[in-house]
C-alpha cells in the first residue's frame, strides 16, 4: 500500500531524517519506537505531507506522488492522523467536529455525515457525546474523538503519533482498545508510540528508529526478545 524511498528531511543544516525505506502492506500493523528526537514523528509527518520531504519517494496504491501535486492532495485525503493532542474544535459540538472534514472536503451531505459520525462515535464508545462540546470531555475521550473524526474521512492507512503521550496514565487503555480494535478489524496503521506492551502485542513489525535511521525492524518477538542493534538493547534496557 505505501512504499518510502530514500526519505530525507533537513531543518536547516540539521539532517532528522537520513535515508528512511520502508514499505507497508495493506492490514499491516507497524510500531514505531525510539528516543525522543529520533525522527519518527517527523517521518509521520512527511508521509502526510505536513512537512515537506526534502529527498525521496513516497508511493501510495503503485502512485509515486510529489509534494504540492493534485494527486498529493488527494492522498493527504486517505491518509488519517491522531497527533499526541487533540485539535478538536472548543466552541463546535463533537458531533460537528467529526463531520467539518468531510461535507467540506468530501461534500458529504449533513444527513449521511451526522449518520456516520453517530456509527463512529458508538465504535468509540462515545455514543452519548455527540451534542457536548470538548471541554465536557477528558482527555482520553477526547482523543477517541479524535480517532473517530480521522475515520470519517474513510482513510486507506492510519498514521499514530504517540496517541497516548499527553494523557494521565489511568486514560491510557481507552485509547489504546480503540487503536487495538482497528488492529482487528484490519485497518493498515503506523503508530509511533512509547507503549511498549501494547507495540509488542499489536504490531505485525516493530521498528526501531535511531538518529534518523531505521536501525532495526522485525517482528515484536524478534525487536524485544532479541534485539541485534546495540543501540535497541540499549533503549529496551532502559524500559524495562
Amino acid at each position: 500500500m505505501l512504499e518510502i524511498k530514500n526519505l530525507h528531511k533537513y531543518f536547516g543544516d540539521l539532517e532528522v531524517l537520513k535515508g528512511i525505506d520502508l514499505e507497508v502492506y495493506e492490514g499491516e500493523v507497524i510500531s514505531i519506537i525510539g528516543g525522543s528526537g529520533s525522527g519518527k514523528s517527523t517521518m509521520l509527518r512527511c508521509i502526510n505531507g505536513l512537512e515537506k520531504r526534502n529527498k525521496g519517494d513516497i508511493i501510495f496504491n503503485g502512485k509515486n506522488v510529489k509534494h504540492g501535486q493534485k494527486e498529493f492532495i488527494k492522498l493527504r485525503e486517505r491518509i488519517g492522523m491522531v497527533f499526541q493532542h487533540f485539535y478538536l474544535f472548543p466552541h463546535k459540538k463533537i458531533i460537528d467536529n467529526i463531520t467539518l472534514g468531510p461535507r467540506v472536503v468530501q461534500n458529504v451531505s449533513k444527513v449521511e455525515s451526522n449518520e456516520q459520525a453517530l456509527k463512529l462515535l458508538e465504535k468509540v464508545g462515545l455514543e452519548d457525546k455527540a451534542e457536548v462540546y470538548p471541554a465536557m470531555l477528558s482527555g482520553g475521550q477526547k482523543q477517541r474523538v479524535a480517532i473517530a473524526r480521522a475515520l470519517a474521512m474513510k482513510p486507506d492507512i492510519m498514521l499514530f503519533d504517540e496517541p497516548t503521550s499527553a494523557l494521565d496514565p489511568e486514560l491510557v487503555g481507552e485509547v489504546l482498545q480503540v487503536i487495538q480494535t482497528l488492529a482487528k478489524e484490519g485497518m493498515t496503521m503506523l503508530i509511533v508510540t512509547h507503549e511498549m506492551g501494547f507495540a509488542r502485542e499489536v504490531s505485525d513489525r516493530v521498528i526501531f528508529v535511531n538518529e534518523g535511521q531505521i536501525a532495526e525492524m522485525g517482528t515484536p518477538e524478534e525487536i524485544f526478545e532479541n534485539p541485534q542493534d546495540e543501540n535497541l538493547k540499549r533503549f529496551i534496557q532502559s524500559i524495562y
